[in-house]
């Protein structure tokens, strides 16, 4: 009796050993993990964090790519930033006017031509709130001489002002919704550091519920707010501005 009561403890101890070791590799593996400030050394990123305002943000799973990291971001197309890359460290943000390759039609000239100018008017202000940059310029000029900057460049690559014809019969679907497709790089001097590829048509519940009713520019004043809130959120977490949330 006693020797079986031995035999019995020792496999307890053997299992509880294995699952130990089973629970630390876990936790080495998870996405999770380690705060964005030492992802970069543990060699991925958490996928989830906690903004500011309380809401739970996703910027999906990290892989290596180009050396650097890929994400596999739920509200962009593509994502990647350089290896050594965090957004932190920097004097100045400089965010350059807007460039375009998009096609449009005449009368789209008025609304593409509002989509350049607002669109970095409202990454400043995305990112003027999230506190990483001591100062975010829209102009060269207005750069200090010596500082240490970044410059964000955005080009419109794809581009429809929408209409409401449309939007009154399938706009809940997508139809007659504005399309807007922008490719950004942040370059430190000649290096690129961040690229993305983000689009958007009409992402807000209004603009496909009630967009017949709503203007052209209106709606795509949201979808430029949404791409700018879904960047700043991707910096704001990879800066290490928001916990990580498991």
């Amino acid at each position: 009796m006693k020797t079986k009561n031995l035999l019995e403890n020792k496999v307890r101890t053997l299992c509880l050993i294995a699952l130990a070791a089973s629970l630390a590799g876990c936790a080495t593996t998870d996405q999770n993990g380690p705060s964005a400030g030492t992802a970069a050394n543990a060699g991925h990123f958490p996928v989830r964090y906690q903004a500011t305002d309380g809401r739970i943000i996703s910027i999906g799973k990290s892989s290596t790519a180009k050396d650097g990291w890929a994400f596999k971001e739920p509200h962009m197309d593509e994502c990647w930033i350089a290896g050594d890359f965090t957004f932190n460290g920097y004097d100045t943000l400089y965010i350059a006017p807007t460039l375009s390759t998009a096609k449009f039609q005449n009368d789209e000239t008025h609304p593409h031509e509002l989509a350049k100018q607002n669109l970095p008017i409202e990454l400043k202000r995305e990112l003027d709130a999230k506190g990483i940059f001591g100062k975010i310029v829209l102009s060269e000029s207005e750069i200090a001489p010596g500082a240490h900057v970044l410059k964000l460049e955005n080009t419109i690559t794809e581009y429809s002002k929408g209409g409401g014809a449309a939007r009154y019969w399938v706009g809940v679907y997508g139809g007659g919704q504005p399309v807007l497709r922008v490719l950004g790089k942040i370059t430190d001097g000649d290096k690129t550091v961040c690229a993305f590829n983000m689009r958007r048509s009409g992402v807000s519940g209004g603009a496909r519920v009630f967009g017949a009713y709503m203007k052209d520019e209106d709606i795509q004043i949201e979808d430029i707010r949404s791409l700018a809130l879904d960047f700043g959120d991707f910096a704001a977490a990879i800066a290490g501005k928001y916990p990580a949330k498991n």
